[in-house]
């Protein structure tokens, strides 16, 4: 449903039955990025810009959607160079949206992903703690430094974050399952089962299958 609610309003942007302010121009570009059409979602963020040059939203948008246009399986048939010129553009655009707004915390937290592709931790963390700072209640941003911690060794900080992730969102899957793993490094066989259990029952499945390697 939600689904065919996007596709509605990205057909209405399209045919013009909303002005082009930016805010509109920036509503329809984030539904045609939801729908994968992100030269279509590119188009509408680049107008919304050029009419608002300082809408820090538009560029935070338009940011992502350039990291996910490199990502996407289209661009296969692009070359490399094409690629880390997109993830060059995409952090340009969110620091600018942060230069722009500097309490944006999403931006922030998207600027995480992008340093976390770069392999920058220390960045990462920068961003992520600026995140979480700006607003506590961000589970993502949570589950994603505990994330970060646990590549760095530091189990203890990553469970942390989990918890406070599932306390933020009891039924968070995905965090529930990373606390499982990071319980079973720290030796604690029965809470990994447990939050295995728990993240199959919010619909992360392949916590099943790590019930059957890890709790036997």
């Amino acid at each position: 449903m939600k689904k065919f609610l996007l596709l509605c309003l990205s057909v209405l942007f399209s045919a013009g039955f909303f002005a082009q302010t930016p805010q509109s121009l920036l509503s329809a570009g984030i539904a045609q990025d939801s729908l994968g059409k992100f030269d279509k979602a590119m188009s509408n963020f680049d107008k919304a810009i050029k009419l608002k040059p300082d809408f820090a939203e538009a560029y935070n948008a338009r940011g992502m959607c350039r990291l996910k246009r490199a990502d996407a399986e289209q661009s296969k048939s692009q070359s490399n160079v094409w690629k880390n010129d997109e993830h060059r553009n995409a952090m340009k655009d969110i620091t600018h949206a942060i230069e722009l707004k500097p309490d944006y915390a999403m931006a922030y937290y998207n600027r995480s992903i992008l340093k976390g592709d770069l392999e920058d931790q220390r960045g990462e963390i920068q961003d992520l703690n600026k995140a979480i700072e700006l607003n506590p209640s961000n589970y993502l941003a949570f589950n994603r430094r505990g994330l970060v911690r646990g590549q760095k060794g530091d189990h203890t900080g990553e469970i942390s974050d989990y918890s406070k992730a599932i306390e933020l969102k009891p039924n968070y899957g995905e965090a529930y399952h990373n606390r499982a793993h990071a319980k079973f490094i720290m030796g604690n066989k029965e809470g990994a089962c447990q939050d295995f259990s728990k993240a199959g029952e919010y619909d992360y499945y392949k916590s099943y299958d790590d019930i059957k390697d890890m709790c036997k």
